[in-house]
């Protein structure tokens, strides 16, 4: 998952992870111009010691509002909060406030992380993950927040959603990683869940789906995307995270990360690519594409782990968002220059939108 959550799994995958060194994702797709060299938001940007990540953003008239997460006191430890930034061309961003949107004060959490913010009946609203200070019996469930402008934020719960606790449940063990999308009069929320896996192997990793008409009454939690055969469990393949979803002609371009165990590795539990999937309604069945959009080879600096999609269209493109960080062993330059630099962040794919749905596989428009 996305930032400190992949180490909340940690205990759960010890030992899980195939032994042999990770196989490599299927060649990304082609087309995407990507910001290889370096992050459009790079570590220690617009705050000091900032470890940007978790990518979700709006476009409105006077430019784009992109919300994302730090860590807010030592660097990659907690409390992990959200930002709102803002900028007339996506090139250049002012934090817009320069404070956190919410504290995690009043409430369960230690982190307030992943917020997929929405419009949605005339208010903004945020879903989030929030972190337990103690991981046992789960270490994260999902909160909801409003605002009238995007700025001002309330809790409105602090647990929307939360494990089963069943053993064998697809999200027994937790859930996370909210993506939220209007379509029609509803407002989607995707989250990622992780449960135990028949037969063995890496726990089932997958993503599940909750439906609102008034943002206060959801549906039951339903299970609406499991890994395909591009990621088989054999090869340490876990499934799919931090979801991120688009409204488009009707149905959902749904957008995700796709996790890898492997034994020994550091952390063991990391994102290797991102894929797209496409539904005609938003609910299963989703078709997915025959190749990830991304991958960690895509740039110079995601060899660690890419991750956090956070797909917007903008005019004629689609762009895709995103974050990521070399891997662990190269992070000591960021370290020595005061956790700022290139080697973490937060950057950008684009593509045409003609391109983008002439080239996707056994999807209906």
């Amino acid at each position: 998952m996305r930032g400190r959550v992949s180490l909340a799994l940690a205990a759960l995958l010890a030992g899980c992870g195939a032994a042999d060194p990770a196989p490599e994702p299927p060649p990304a797709a082609a087309g995407w111009t990507v910001s290889r060299h370096a992050p459009v938001i790079p570590a220690g940007s617009l705050r000091p010691q900032a470890l940007w990540n978790d990518p979700s953003l709006l476009r409105t008239d006077e430019g784009y509002v992109l919300y994302m997460t730090s860590s807010t006191g030592e660097p990659f430890k907690p409390p992990v909060l959200p930002f709102r930034a803002t900028s007339p061309d996506g090139r250049r961003w002012t934090l817009s406030p320069a404070t956190p949107l919410l504290s995690p004060e009043g409430g369960p959490y230690a982190s307030i992380e992943t917020p997929s913010v929405a419009r949605f009946r005339g208010r903004y609203w945020m879903a989030f993950t929030g972190i337990y200070p103690d991981p046992d019996p789960s270490p994260m469930a999902i909160g909801l927040a409003i605002s009238p402008d995007g700025i001002d934020w309330r809790i409105a719960q602090w647990t929307l959603l939360r494990a089963s606790g069943g053993a064998t449940d697809w999200n027994g063990y937790l859930v996370g990683e909210p993506g939220l999308a209007v379509l029609g009069d509803r407002l989607f929320l995707y989250f990622s869940a992780v449960g135990g896996r028949e037969g063995g192997g890496p726990p089932l990793q997958s993503i599940g789906l909750v439906t609102s008409t008034d943002g206060v009454r959801f549906s039951a939690p339903r299970q609406v995307l499991r890994q395909g055969p591009l990621y088989p469990a054999a090869q340490g393949y876990a499934g799919y995270s931090s979801p991120a979803a688009l409204a488009r002609d009707g149905g959902i371009d749904l957008f995700y990360s796709v996790a890898h165990v492997r034994k020994g590795a550091d952390p063991e539990w990391q994102q290797a690519a991102i894929h797209h999937a496409r539904s005609a309604d938003g609910d299963a069945p989703f078709v997915e594409d025959k190749a990830p959009v991304l991958t960690r080879r895509s740039t110079d600096w995601t060899d660690g782990e890419i991750l956090a999609p956070a797909p917007l269209v903008d005019g004629t493109d689609l762009q895709l968002w995103f974050a990521g960080h070399v891997a662990n062993a190269k992070l000591a330059p960021l370290i020595r220059r005061g956790f700022s630099g290139p080697e973490f962040g937060i950057g950008i794919a684009t593509l045409p939108l003609e391109q983008f749905d002439r080239t996707m596989k056994g999807t209906a428009r």
